[in-house]
């Protein structure tokens, strides 16, 4: 118990009295974990217990279910428990039984949590796990960010106060205290890659290096520090030449020119997240894609990724969007008869209203504008661009191409299509959100005017 509550303060995993959830399988490391939570001196929990039967060994499964229950009720604690098929489950989700039982504990601990009002969800993993996790994971391929341990207190409320207890140790404070668990028969199953580590790779390492559990343990919890300065760094840097939208991010090409390959791989990986709020599918390669793109291709190329995620190289970024968010359509061509609300089809909305004349113009967004309606009389019309055509743009004389104006303001292919010309008699008023021509301008002591209003360019990635 000594040992535990200094994990509780060193890591900061709960304070005295906070109620938590406790994963009880009914094997000896959640047992165990339960006794010792009951048992910490002078430190007071409000302990839930939380079983999920996977359903995966008929009668032995139910005696588990039976034996948490009677546990918990020996202890006088609330017991929750659940059933979920992880065989159906695994098989609809595309996963693995191991993966599918993960993912479906951790999201009935997570209700739990918010059902009950609960500060974090405890589970039993202890120093053999951290040891075989590791070595799990390198087999299968992982960097540094695969090869970190199991934090203490992870991100979503998650806490392993038993990280630097072994097993052996485990089992021995049981049989101290006699008390009894379940044995797993499926633990014991070679066919699963984690059972095969524990039971045969591990022992013949520890012919090489006794203790090599706890030294593999401590390699990881070495990783996981340096880690977690590395992810740091990166944040600090994402936060830097980012710029996050509705389903978009988008990259500074010249900021990532200026960071090794180690930085960048890693800010694609963020942005990738960003997006898509995790990185499932995903590999190493897919990253070193995006930077041979970002370094040897020009703009406007694209790069297809997994789960239909694509990168754009536009003129000063490197841009991740879902592929629908780029297919953007033309406006809808619609007559202006007055102030109103026109849906333009695109995601794209224009507003007409009468409104007060701003005292100052210098800090009107590009995405409203004013016209004076005695020099503009409706109707007005609302179109796509046409080729060719040309602007007498406020502040300038003359006029200038509309194809020329989006070139000089480095606006990507994929918007300029979607950009609404409002135009009256004729002649453009204004691009909407991009720039406003001369004519139809309010007349210094007008009070009112027609205001327009464009939204909804959030959802349009990179939109000026």
């Amino acid at each position: 118990p000594e040992r535990v509550l200094q994990a509780m303060h060193q890591f900061n995993l709960c304070r005295r009295d906070d109620r938590l959830i406790v994963a009880v399988s009914g094997g000896a490391d959640s047992v165990a974990l339960l006794h010792l939570l009951c048992s910490l001196p002078e430190f007071p929990l409000k302990l839930v217990v939380a079983h999920l039967n996977h359903l995966l060994r008929g009668e032995e499964s139910d005696a588990d279910e039976r034996f948490v229950r009677e546990l918990a009720t020996g202890y006088g604690l609330p017991c929750e428990v659940r059933r979920s098929d992880v065989k159906r489950r695994a098989g609809q989700w595309r996963l693995s039984l191991e993966e599918a039982g993960r993912k479906a504990r951790y999201t009935f601990f997570e209700e739990l949590r918010t059902q009950y009002d609960a500060v974090a969800a405890a589970v039993a993993h202890h120093a053999d796990d951290q040891a075989e996790t590791f070595l799990l994971r390198l087999l299968r391929g992982a960097g540094t960010t695969g090869l970190s341990a199991m934090a203490p207190l992870n991100q979503v409320g998650i806490i392993r106060p038993l990280l630097a207890l072994s097993r052996q140790e485990l089992r021995a404070w049981l049989a101290e205290k006699q008390l009894t668990f379940r044995e797993d028969a499926s633990n014991q199953d070679h066919r699963f890659l984690r059972n095969r580590i524990r039971h045969e790779l591990l022992p013949l390492l520890a012919d090489y290096s006794p203790g090599i559990s706890g030294r593999l343990a401590v390699t990881a919890r070495m990783i996981g520090e340096d880690e977690a300065l590395l992810a740091e760094s990166t944040g600090e840097h994402f936060n830097r030449i980012a710029t996050l939208g509705t389903g978009w991010c988008a990259l500074s090409r010249t900021a990532l020119a200026l960071h090794p390959e180690a930085q960048r791989l890693r800010l694609y990986r963020r942005a990738a997240a960003a997006v898509l709020g995790d990185l499932k599918r995903f590999e190493r390669l897919h990253f070193m894609l995006l930077d041979g793109c970002l370094r040897k291709g020009t703009t406007g190329d694209q790069l297809d990724l997994p789960r239909r995620l694509v990168a754009v190289l536009t003129a000063e970024h490197l841009l991740l969007a879902p592929k629908q968010q780029l297919q953007i359509s033309q406006p809808v061509t619609c007559s202006v008869n007055g102030p109103g609300r026109y849906d333009l089809g695109n995601g794209l909305v224009l507003l007409f209203d009468q409104a007060p004349v701003p005292d100052s113009w210098q800090h009107i967004v590009p995405t409203t504008t004013w016209v004076d309606p005695g020099q503009a009389p409706f109707p007005w019309r609302i179109r796509p661009i046409v080729p060719g055509e040309r602007m007498e743009l406020l502040g300038m004389n003359g006029s200038r191409a509309v194809q020329d104006i989006v070139t000089d303001l480095k606006i990507p292919h994929y918007l300029r299509r979607s950009l609404p010309l409002i135009e009256c008699g004729g002649a453009p008023l204004w691009l909407a959100g991009i720039r406003r021509s001369r004519h139809a301008l309010v007349p210094s002591g007008l009070k009112s005017a027609l205001r327009i209003t464009l939204s909804g360019t959030e959802k349009l990635p990179l939109f000026p």
